[in-house]
């Protein structure tokens, strides 16, 4: 009987520990020292970055279309989930990106140019 309740109690814990979990949607690889543009089908709004130090997120959209992009400038190498809410019903959305220069860039983002300090570079 113990081990019967000691074997519940473990998968109880277990079970509520799953509920707390990021699960994204969706993984994106980056490189870091680089801007990129990912297009999402809705307006982003109340972005929340689990991770600052690694990517910084803004969004753009405009007034004539529902879609919008986040516009995502990488700092150092590691993992960082975005979470967004879109919609009228507030519905989140959640990536995830990880940010290694050993891998290839996803193909779903755009390349933006950055200018790069001349002085740095010499």
């Amino acid at each position: 009987m113990k081990k019967m309740l000691s074997l519940f109690f473990i998968l109880a814990i277990q079970s509520s520990c799953q509920v707390f979990a990021i699960t994204p949607q969706k993984t994106v690889n980056l490189h870091t020292g680089s801007v990129y543009i990912l297009s999402v089908d809705a307006r982003p709004k109340d972005i929340q970055v689990t991770n600052s130090n690694i990517l910084e997120v803004t969004s753009t959209s405009d007034s004539f279309t529902p879609r919008g992009q986040l516009v995502l400038t990488t700092l150092q190498e590691g993992i960082s989930y975005v979470t967004y809410k879109y919609g009228k019903t507030n519905l989140e959305y959640t990536i995830k990106f990880l940010i290694d220069n050993n891998q290839p860039v996803d193909k779903s983002v755009i390349e933006l140019d950055t200018i790069k300090d001349i002085k740095k570079d010499k």
